[in-house]
């Protein structure tokens, strides 16, 4: 009998420690760091005395002009100051569903300058979206996301 007990104590000892691990792992477990996009550049920060916009801002693109030799856009896509969220960008033709660029995420206050398009179309003027997606900066939880259309015009 006693040896017995022996045994059950040794095993509730072992399934103690387990799950004193796996406790303590949860506790200390981060989420992955935020994978960001490389090519990001600071933006002008909000004047002295005034407050950044509250509420997730999406900016708006009518026109977006590539360099049909580089496949350049001409432009620097921004996530403003003020949001909660940090943006990821997916450039698509409308006409066709083919996607032209896709961004890393960057935060606010930051933008993406003059990137470089995986596909360049042909010299020409095409529909296109800018996909948002959005992730909240405080848990990395996806957040509403938005489509702008825009007309891609490579020279």
């Amino acid at each position: 009998m006693k040896k017995q007990t022996n045994i059950l104590i040794i095993v509730l000892l072992v399934l103690l420690t387990a799950a004193g691990g796996v406790i303590a792992w949860l506790v200390t477990h981060r989420p992955d760091p935020l994978a960001l996009e490389p090519n990001v550049v600071a933006l002008t920060p909000t004047p002295a005395g005034q407050t950044a916009p509250d509420g997730i801002q999406i900016p708006g693109y009518p026109t977006l002009t590539v360099d049909s030799a580089t496949g350049t856009v001409n432009t620097v896509f921004q996530n403003p100051e003020g949001n909660r969220c940090t943006f990821e960008l997916t450039l698509t033709r409308t006409d066709t569903g083919e996607e032209l660029w896709h961004s890393g995420k960057f935060k606010p206050g930051t933008g993406i300058q003059n990137p470089a398009l995986t596909v360049t179309p042909p010299p020409g003027t095409y529909p296109a979206a800018l996909t948002y997606t959005t992730t909240s900066l405080k848990d990395q939880s996806p957040m509403n996301g938005a489509v702008i259309n825009t007309e891609l015009v490579v020279k």
